[in-house]
């Protein structure tokens, strides 16, 4: 299920100084002179290869403050930094963001929800899928869609997530939706960012981890042409009881195995865990965390996890890594012991 409420915007841009010349440019010393007064030849630049390790592994957190706090405690550097977005803000993707999150090494990524979040509510008649089909909000996707080409980088977008369950507007069978409605509404704004040629946006299909009464995932699924990768959502809630359900602590496999299954008969697009976390109710965090890197380490299928960095204050759940040691050293000697993809 999902996490909580959706987090706060997107953050604020922090400068990282470098050296630079009076004209803003890097700074580049001046060539060496031999014994003789002739300048030396400047040697040729020597490469190190940068090395891949698999699967990606990112974070998504509140702000970009906390993402440095995690860079910190752990002594490593998320390569995804999600964030999420409501259209609602009505605003674009600032680039000096998305530069940010770059330069600390990440890809940004969006997950973005058309809905008001501030309502918390399925029942929103502006965001319904037939809405966002009729074109009532060509205007802000195109806005949003410009903001994305600028940034001149990869940005990935998980465009109305967990789509199956019923807790979004956007979800199945939810707010006025009709079936059928979630493909077009997909492809409708997929279809927009593509006429206005924009090409460096990775499309994350990005469904709930199957469960009693969601809703099957095929015919939510865009198809091939409108997705680039696909994504599961799910958490380890532990030993907890609240909102009217009971849960016990649950296994990286018991969590994800039964919708990679389902996942793998409807396309063979490169697949992401886009939400995880463990709580510490009934159990130890730092070795479900360490469990879950080696299990994903040893399965090339899957290609990168997100953990939600998040407090849940709805349910009392601290999600984070970064304000325990035990589960900060878990994630570094995760985060280390990868393998090298090949050409790595």
């Amino acid at each position: 299920m999902a996490a909580g409420a959706a987090v706060a915007g997107l953050i604020t841009y922090v400068v990282l100084a470098a050296g630079t010349s009076d004209d803003g440019s890097a700074a580049t010393p001046p060539p060496a002179a031999s014994s003789s007064g002739a300048v030396a030849p400047t040697p040729a630049p020597t490469t190190t290869p940068t090395v891949v390790q698999t699967p990606t592994l990112g974070i998504s957190a509140p702000t970009l403050d906390d993402l440095d706090r995690f860079i910190a405690a752990t002594g490593t550097r998320p390569e995804v930094f999600d964030a999420f977005e409501s259209w609602s803000r009505n605003r674009p993707l600032d680039p000096e963001v998305a530069k940010a999150v770059n330069e600390r090494g990440a890809r940004i990524s969006i997950t973005w929800e058309p809905w008001d979040a501030a309502q918390s509510h399925t029942r929103q008649p502006d965001y319904t899928l037939a809405a966002i089909i009729a074109g009532d909000h060509d205007a802000y996707i195109d806005l949003f869609a410009k903001s994305v080409a600028a940034v001149r980088a990869p940005v990935t977008l998980r465009l109305m997530h967990e789509m199956n369950g019923n807790w979004y507007p956007w979800g199945a069978g939810v707010n006025g939706n009709a079936p059928g409605d979630f493909v077009l509404a997909w492809r409708h704004v997929h279809d927009r960012f593509t006429a206005l040629g924009v090409t460096n946006v990775q499309w994350m299909w990005a469904p709930n981890a199957i469960y009693p009464g969601a809703q099957p995932l095929a015919p939510l699924y865009p198809g091939d042409d409108y997705v680039d990768a696909v994504g599961v959502s799910n958490y380890n809630w532990g030993d907890a009881r609240g909102d009217g359900i009971e849960t016990s602590w649950s296994t990286f496999d018991a969590l994800f195995d039964p919708t990679f299954a389902e996942l793998r008969t409807i396309t063979s697009r490169p697949l992401w865990i886009t939400e995880v976390g463990s709580s510490s109710n009934g159990g130890s965090k730092a070795e479900w965390l360490a469990a879950m890197l080696a299990e994903v380490a040893a399965r090339p299928d899957i290609t990168g996890v997100v953990w939600f960095d998040h407090v849940d204050d709805g349910r009392t759940v601290d999600w984070r890594i970064e304000t325990e040691p035990a589960a900060a050293d878990a994630w570094r000697q995760g985060f280390a012991a990868r393998p090298v993809s090949p050409g790595g």
